[in-house]
């Protein structure tokens, strides 16, 4: 099957220059892109449109995220599209979660500068320029950014938890303890909610209140697939959801274990 598109996208190229067509027409990309969504393969998509910078968002998005996982791939493919057309939504965005995901924060920081400046509309942007301020120990900053995100989408629970979680670093417990539970009316029994709220709570003093929230999470944990698991980590390997999964729990166990039975 992949021979046969493969040749009919050959043939596009070759018919486009007999009849002297402009190559790169609307009609011309549209049969590339129908070739690479059927084929996935990428040295023929950009021979036949070497100057797609949307083509080189797709491929990059596929490397990434979308159906195979190679991040070095990803990362040339996006920073390809960058030098031709480096306006796209999201380009800047997905390369400051390949360096968040490396622990380059400089760059990420970076490239999270120039997507917010780009295209201050592309929500996302705020979420992760939270977490990279956050794991830079930069807590006002990331709480700063995550509740500039909560005000586009007050109903993802990610933005819900890793708030709580800035305001647990920063030793703002109260704060911390009143977003994990404002997350969890919103996403009840969200196991990563309920661990952040345990947390809390066991920092609070209230270690009956803690224990219930370990105790339903590590329910709801014990419930999951390894694909459920990596639902939560966009842009993870998919290879590392099962160890993901278990070493999740085993961290819940760990503060289980800490309380009195």
């Amino acid at each position: 099957m992949k021979k046969l598109f493969i040749t009919y996208g050959i043939g596009i190229f070759a018919a486009v220059i007999i009849i002297g067509a402009i190559p790169m027409s609307q009609y011309y990309t549209a049969a590339v892109n129908f070739i690479w969504s059927k084929t996935h393969l990428a040295p023929v998509a950009i021979f036949l449109n070497p100057n797609d910078a949307k083509l080189r968002f797709a491929i990059g998005n596929y490397y990434f995220s979308g159906g195979a996982y190679d991040l070095k791939k990803a990362e040339a493919s996006f920073k390809k599209a960058v030098e031709i057309n480096e306006k796209i939504p999201g380009v800047h965005y997905q390369l400051a979660r390949i360096y968040f995901l490396e622990g380059n924060f400089n760059d990420a920081i970076f490239e999270i500068g120039k997507e917010i400046s780009l295209n201050p509309n592309f929500k996302k942007s705020y979420y992760i320029k939270g977490l990279i301020l956050g794991y830079r120990g930069n807590f006002d900053g990331a709480i700063e950014n995550l509740k500039k995100f909560q005000s586009f989408d007050s109903f993802n629970w990610a933005g819900w938890n890793d708030l709580s979680w800035a305001y647990f670093q920063k030793g703002d417990y109260k704060n911390a303890k009143n977003t994990a539970e404002e997350g969890l009316k919103r996403a009840e029994g969200n196991p990563w909610l309920l661990n952040s709220l345990g947390v809390t709570l066991m920092n609070l003093g209230d270690k009956n209140g803690a224990k219930d929230a370990f105790t339903e999470a590590l329910s709801a944990l014990t419930a999951m697939t390894p694909e459920d698991w990596g639902r939560a980590y966009p842009g993870n390997d998919p290879k590392i959801y099962k160890i993901g999964l278990e070493k999740t729990k085993e961290s819940i166990e760990f503060n289980l274990n800490l309380l009195p039975p």
